[in-house]
């Protein structure tokens, strides 16, 4: 493809009527920034374009020499939530199947290349096979799950690749997520590749998991033009060092002589000829719109070049980036991919357990564990739980009533013809005590200057394991110097810390607050990070009541700070937070969780944590009634009234929602001398707090919340 010049009427115009692609991949935006931030990659990319030409000058002499073939071994590392996110091992081997067919051309609409097209359409004899040899020798399936929240759009685009990474000279490493950034703030980022000749540890493709093959999540993902694959295809055509048709420039250069000159990249799928006699020179047959490499939808997609196999071949055949020992013999014996190649091969299982995320739970509930094993076989298994006693520890499903407060690391053992791996949980489980802490009564300030408390009673759960998390801040505070803080710059996003306060006896509280001192500061005006507040009465179901972001009203001053940044004590960098907890609390015990979204910003610290309220004690609140209680609270599934009642007439008992909505409604015709009860089904009501109203002789005579749990 040659340089043309073209109009700059022309070109407006053309740029207006294409707009956004919805093919999102922005490989050639991350080798243009490569090539200005890292001199090497650009003189290994230089030495490579010079093999490049080398090789296709050796082919035009030698027309008759045979095409070699190659095996590359791959490893999947599935970047995951859990859900729809963690896409099937069938889903990843449809995706093998398909590379293995189409780039061969022996997929069956290679017939549909139009008959123009068809002399130099060319097939590139690779074979993808995934590992059966992790780095260490050991028996694998080539894909490896990690669940991380870096999988749902990660503001570094790179920072999922850090979670696993294998020698990217012996595999070829493909990482999925769920999401990923397009441009500064859209998640709407497809995948990406890298060129030959960076750093080695982000040598691969990183691509959303619906992209992935024609089955499973990638057929619900239809707006993305049914890639049926080939998504993958088109990253692999930038990591074998292939351009865009167009150049990545208007009637740019793909340093390819047989793809057509085309204007800019195309969408859909254009009927042939396309763009034919464009001002870049196309010719009577037009673009080459269902190349690989162009932007069209996935049933138009069906062919490389001669010319862009060549360069695929220099690309495999050079040192660059290792992609030469890929297909080496050592390399796939090493790797576990050499003829004959057998897969799935009988390895143990590799240990994993649900739920995925970090458990939070009172001491003495019972916490359910699931065995998710992955990838092998098992003919047994082992748990265990710090010593903790279970319903049983070689059930696939176990119970657990953890019997002291603490931090918990269960373990999982899979064995399968005496081979046996076994994982670690690292901080997965946290008890807490399931009752107020007698030290923290309302009305209580908790400025926190005792370290030791902070230390004994609050608990800091680092949620995906990472190296920052909140902390006890001794260098400033509000008043007068120390406060609970997360350094937050620089650390990777959109990861979550939780820090949950001691447990507060709100028995006797009317109208109880909260109150406390924030200080958030910005990096930059397009920062995504995020504060909620969540209140507990069980110490695992939480419900919402405060979220802020720094682009609504989480930032407590205006300035971005290029460095870290630390807040002056008493100073107006501090702002003081007011909630009204009042439609949140239930008389009982609560928590609460500050829960933290890492999102690209500053540093962020919380100080003089109050809670207020009336002290209710001897008060009686409504004199009609000589005994009264709701229970259990909270409930799952229905909730019961008891009570005694000096007037007789009949009553009315209702739920609402917090909107005032009613959602259960149920008369009491009779009442009784002495103690009266009443059922109400809540089954069918979402999870959250709701209040519980008895009216009689058209007034309200009582008034109390409860809380909705799930239905397990």
């Amino acid at each position: 493809m040659k340089n043309i010049l073209i109009t700059t009427p022309l070109l407006f115009a053309f740029l207006i009527s294409k707009g956004q692609n919805a093919f999102n991949c922005f490989s050639h935006e991350v080798y243009e920034q490569q090539l200005k931030s890292d001199p090497q990659f650009k003189k290994n990319q230089e030495q490579l374009e010079l093999e490049t030409k080398m090789l296709v000058n050796s082919m035009s002499l030698n027309k008759a020499a045979a095409a070699p073939s190659y095996t590359i071994p791959v490893v999947f590392h599935v970047i995951h939530t859990g859900g729809a996110g963690n896409i099937s091992s069938a889903q990843i081997m449809d995706q093998i199947t398909i590379l293995n067919k189409e780039f061969k051309r022996l997929q069956a609409d290679a017939a549909l290349t139009p008959p123009a097209f068809q002399p130099v359409a060319a097939p590139f004899d690779v074979e993808f096979r995934l590992a059966t040899k992790d780095p260490n020798g050991n028996c694998t399936n080539g894909i490896n799950r990690i669940y991380s929240t870096l999988s749902d759009c990660s503001f570094g685009k790179e920072d999922p690749k850090s979670l696993s990474y294998w020698p990217s000279n012996k595999y070829l490493n493909i990482w999925i997520v769920q999401a990923m950034h397009y441009g500064n703030l859209d998640c709407g980022g497809g995948g990406f590749a890298s060129f030959p000749g960076g750093a080695p540890n982000i040598d691969g493709v990183i691509i959303r998991g619906d992209l992935i093959s024609n089955i499973g999540t990638a057929v619900t993902n239809t707006g993305w033009g049914n890639f049926k694959g080939r998504y993958l295809m088109h990253e692999l055509g930038h990591w074998f060092n292939l351009r865009h048709i167009w150049g990545d420039a208007v009637c740019g250069d793909d340093q390819v002589s047989d793809t057509p000159p085309a204007v800019f990249s195309n969408s859909n799928c254009p009927s042939f000829p396309y763009n034919a006699n464009n001002n870049c020179g196309s010719g009577p047959n037009g673009e080459m719109f269902m190349n690989y490499m162009d932007y069209t939808n996935g049933p138009c997609l069906n062919m490389f070049s001669a010319g862009q196999v060549t360069r695929m071949t220099a690309c495999i055949n050079s040192n660059v980036s290792g992609r030469s020992n890929l297909w080496s013999n050592s390399n796939l014996i090493a790797t576990g991919t050499n003829d004959p190649y057998v897969y799935p091969i009988n390895c143990a299982a590799v240990p994993e357990m649900l739920p995925y995320d970090v458990i939070t739970a009172c001491v003495g509930d019972s916490v359910k564990f699931t065995d998710n094993s992955y990838g092998g076989k098992g003919t047994s298994r082992l748990w265990d739980f710090n010593g903790e006693p279970a319903s049983s520890l070689t059930d696939s499903i176990v119970r657990v009533a953890f019997s002291a407060p603490g931090i918990y690391s269960p373990s999982l053992s899979k064995t399968y013809l005496g081979s046996t791996k076994t994982t670690t949980f690292t901080n997965k489980v946290h008890i807490l005590n399931n009752s107020p802490n007698v030290n923290y009564v309302v009305p209580f300030k908790d400025s926190l200057e005792d370290v030791f408390g902070f230390d004994n009673d609050w608990v800091i759960v680092n949620r995906d394991n990472d190296g920052t998390t909140w902390t006890y801040n001794t260098s400033t505070g509000y008043s007068p110097s120390n406060c609970a803080s997360l350094l937050n710059f620089g650390k990777k996003a959109p990861l979550i810390d939780d820090i949950i306060t001691p447990g507060y006896d709100m028995r006797f509280v009317e109208n109880p607050t909260m109150n406390f001192r924030l200080h958030f500061a910005g990096r930059a005006t397009t920062n995504l990070d995020k504060l909620q507040i969540f209140i507990s009465v069980d110490c695992g179901n939480w419900v919402s009541i405060y979220t802020k972001t720094a682009t609504g009203g989480l930032r407590t001053v205006n300035t971005n700070f290029a460095t870290s940044h630390i807040p002056i004590a008493e100073s107006n960098e501090w702002r003081k937070e007011t909630l009204n907890i009042f439609p949140f609390v239930p008389a009982g015990f609560v928590r609460f969780k500050f829960s933290f979204t890492s999102g690209g910003g500053n540093n962020i610290f919380i100080d003089d944590i109050n809670i207020g309220g009336t002290n209710s004690v001897g008060v009686t609140k409504n004199s009609l009634f000589n005994d009264v209680s709701v229970y259990p609270n909270p409930a799952s599934d229905k909730i019961n009234f008891k009570f005694t009642l000096e007037d007789k007439n009949p009553i009315t008992i209702e739920i609402l929602d917090l909107t005032g909505r009613k959602c259960v409604t149920q008369k009491v015709e009779k009442i009784a001398e002495k103690e009266n009860y009443a059922s109400l089904n809540v089954e069918s009501l979402n999870p959250g707090v709701y209040l519980i109203t008895v009216k009689q002789n058209s007034g309200t005579i009582f008034t109390n919340k409860f809380i909705k749990l799930a239905t397990e």
